[in-house]
């Protein structure tokens, strides 16, 4: 298997996600394939294709050549790329041992022969070594949070996005009406000795979700980066787990699918938007 490398701003070494999922990716490399992707999406191969096809609109543009975003164990990429109609997928992580450990497994777990439709490549979501207008769609999956500059990633997805491409976001999204100070509270938020241990970090640490890399987006902050970036929303709702505590609306007016599976991260549930390039 062939693993690219691009550019990588050396700044992200230093950051406690970066390191945090590399060494998760190492110590967990050796465990089976059901083991791997639940580490990072907590969702079956099944269920990540469940959620990709909610919406037929959301699907269909999968189609040609596209990228991921900060695309992780690989395992939506792959899946993606089952699509007959999908020609190649760059699979993009900052992660060394989450692609050269990971991506070989998982790529061939649910790609067999056609592995190579996957393009496994080590690099930033800041700097695509790809030219301009090149690609037909984009996918990210739970990773734009992590961007320090949201509307820098943006543009720079939609510098390689032809016009008129399609950029698929999954992630978090709070309510318009979260105030400032309930952000800063979530931000300063110290993991537990459980969170920690599990993850093979001493006990004594001290780790906020601030520290680790995390960012906590309304409706509104999302809208304004796409807004800043060239990107118009064609569509957008939410995926939400049936749960007790799930009820309540969001505030932003977007349309509500239950699912019966886990599908993790804030109030268990994640925002999807369906983005075009209008540059």
């Amino acid at each position: 298997m062939n693993i690219e490398r691009w550019k990588v701003d050396s700044s992200f070494f230093d950051d406690e996600d970066y390191k945090l999922n590399n060494r998760i990716a190492l110590e967990n490399s050796q465990n089976g394939f059901n083991e791997l992707t639940k580490t990072t999406s907590l969702l079956t191969i099944a269920e990540i294709e469940n959620f990709l096809n909610i919406s037929p609109d959301i699907y269909k543009t999968f189609k040609g050549n596209g990228i991921d975003i900060g695309g992780g164990d690989a395992a939506v990429s792959s899946i993606i790329a089952k699509s007959e109609l999908v020609s190649n997928i760059i699979c993009l992580e900052i992660s060394e041992n989450t692609v050269e450990k990971w991506h070989p497994q998982i790529i061939k777990f649910i790609l067999g022969n056609d592995s190579d439709k996957v393009r496994s490549v080590i690099g930033d979501f800041d700097n695509l070594e790809l030219k301009d207008s090149t690609l037909d769609f984009a996918i990210s999956w739970d990773s734009i949070h992590h961007s320090n500059n949201p509307i820098k990633t943006l543009r720079e997805s939609g510098r390689v996005l032809k016009p008129g491409g399609y950029f698929v976001l999954v992630d978090r999204a709070h309510n318009n009406s979260t105030s400032e100070k309930e952000i800063q509270r979530m931000l300063n938020v110290q993991y537990s000795k459980e969170f920690l241990l599990e993850n093979y970090l001493p006990e004594d640490t001290i780790l906020t979700r601030s520290d680790n890399g995390e960012h906590e987006y309304r409706y509104r902050d999302w809208e304004r980066f796409f807004l800043e970036s060239k990107f118009k929303i064609e569509k957008g709702f939410m995926v939400r787990e049936k749960h007790e505590k799930n009820s309540f609306s969001n505030d932003a007016s977007l349309d509500e699918v239950f699912v019966d599976y886990e599908v993790g991260g804030f109030e268990r549930q994640k925002v999807v938007y369906l983005l075009k390039n209008i540059k």
